[in-house]
């Protein structure tokens, strides 16, 4: 593995499947816009319900250890009290590392300024996309290998593999 300067993981899509349960919970209610919606959800059961995606907090837990001081969590949050919940549950699941929320509109290289050096591992095709325009190096997380590119990883696994 490359060594990065920092490591930048998602939240919703790569550590907990929070991102899918969103997803269909909106479609269930297509009489609300998606700014209505959020104001509906049930933040604390969502994020006390979500279950881990390929042994990522596991794996996680062990690479803080190894690299306490360059791992960050970066998530876009919709609202207060959904960026709470997600704090909440990281931490009761032992993870300690600091954790960006980040507002909707924002883009993540506007948190952190991208390079070679730095790794962004998101879901989200667009977030990976302008963080490599950006010059920062990204790696799309893709659990299920459904998406088209280069540079993608099913697990966080390659992390701590030496």
């Amino acid at each position: 593995m490359e060594n990065f300067k920092k490591v930048l993981f998602d939240l919703d899509g790569v550590l907990l499947d929070s991102e899918d349960r969103i997803v269909r919970m909106k479609n269930e209610r297509d009489d609300l816009s998606w700014n209505q919606f959020f104001d509906t959800v049930d933040w604390e059961g969502l994020y006390e319900e979500a279950e881990e995606i390929n042994d990522s907090l596991k794996i996680l837990r062990t690479y803080q250890e190894m690299n306490p001081d360059n791992s960050f969590i970066v998530s876009k949050s919709h609202t207060l009290e959904e960026g709470r919940w997600k704090l909440h549950r990281i931490r009761k699941e032992g993870i300690v590392i600091p954790m960006f929320i980040v507002p909707p509109h924002v883009k993540k290289s506007d948190i952190f300024i991208p390079s070679s050096d730095i790794l962004l591992v998101d879901d989200s095709t667009k977030q990976i996309g302008e963080w490599r325009e950006s010059c920062g190096t990204g790696y799309l997380f893709d659990p299920e290998d459904k998406k088209e590119d280069k540079q993608k990883v099913k697990s966080l696994e390659f992390l701590i593999r030496r």
